[in-house]
């Protein structure tokens, strides 16, 4: 889906592709406004697309290039991320390097899929993307943030997402993937937990992008996963800048009647005045453990891009497993 861009250079402003761009001079700082309290914001769509595979006649070594990610190579080579993780046993597709060698497959190689590989879903569960914002970095590159939202009446998690940069003709140009950063998406309707931010930087991104183009590669029912989480309730979230960052304030509390959760994760997501993502944190609070009815404080500081956030919103959720990582 095309989405009018708007561009500040430096660390932020809105990109929208053109040749040239120019320096804006920063403003003076300005009083610091009030507190700012969560609301909802628009939701829409993302337009999915499939390329349509083609079968490469002679095997072929492709060296992976700086930015390079394993579905931009699948799409190039006309063959599927599927094919080239288990030709090459790739067990995370995120985790590609720069000068790697990949084999391409013909379709004449086994690519039945062993254990442990992460592959895509065939047919993600539907998703929704929207905040999608593009900013300038201080040393030229491009970071991309959104937020997907849970659209169906299920615990999604697994959720994955791509976007892809093209030119004014259409061609696309650059790729770059990245994971939710909540763990589970709670079923539509149960706002802010069936949502979450994401974030892709391109390190080198093409001067010329006319447009660009959101899919979710992959989104799962969560099953029996879902158990080992517990959603927190955060109550009195407050937000307002603090010198040249965005402070969040507020408490979580374990309401469940019976599990003790191990593990607190506070997710904060900012959004500007169109509502567009222009910043989120995730953080691990100290907390040890919190039992049924316990409340923890949290304080999280956070930098943005442009002027300081209008709305922000907290997900907050604990793990009855001390275990494993974000």
């Amino acid at each position: 889906m095309l989405l009018l861009l708007a561009l500040l250079s430096g660390c932020g402003g809105v990109i929208t592709p053109e040749r040239e761009t120019t320096t804006p001079v920063p403003p003076p700082p300005s009083p610091s406004p009030p507190p700012v309290r969560p609301t909802a914001g628009p939701l829409y769509q993302p337009t999915l697309t499939t390329a349509t595979p083609t079968v490469t006649p002679t095997p072929i070594i492709h060296v992976v290039q700086r930015g390079e990610t394993l579905s931009g190579i699948a799409a190039l080579y006309g063959v599927s991320v599927e094919a080239l993780q288990v030709v090459n046993g790739i067990e995370n597709p995120l985790l590609l390097r720069e000068g790697q060698e990949l084999i391409i497959p013909t379709g004449e190689e086994d690519v039945t899929p062993g254990g442990g590989l992460l592959l895509p879903t065939p047919t993600p569960l539907p998703v929704g993307v929207r905040g999608i914002g593009f900013y300038e970095t201080p040393v030229g590159s491009l970071d991309c943030y959104g937020e997907v939202v849970n659209t169906t009446p299920y615990t999604v998690t697994n959720v994955l997402v791509r976007v892809t940069l093209f030119d004014g003709s259409g061609n696309a140009l650059l790729a770059g993937e990245a994971f939710a950063a909540v763990d589970l998406l709670l079923p539509s309707g149960r706002a802010p937990l069936d949502r979450a931010p994401f974030r892709i930087l391109f390190l080198s991104p093409p001067p010329d992008f006319a447009s660009h183009q959101v899919t979710v590669l992959r989104s799962e029912l969560a099953g029996g996963l879902a158990e080992d989480y517990v959603p927190l309730v955060v109550s009195g979230p407050a937000g307002a800048p603090s010198g040249s960052q965005f402070e969040v304030t507020g408490e979580v509390r374990n309401t469940d009647p019976e599990r003790t959760v191990q593990r607190v994760v506070v997710v904060v997501t900012t959004y500007d005045e169109e509502g567009r993502v222009n910043g989120f944190r995730q953080q691990t609070l100290a907390a040890e453990a919190l039992a049924p009815g316990e409340a923890f404080a949290f304080r999280l500081l956070l930098t943005t891009y442009g002027e300081p956030p209008a709305d922000f919103s907290v997900v907050a959720y604990g793990r009855t497993q001390a275990a494993g990582g974000e």
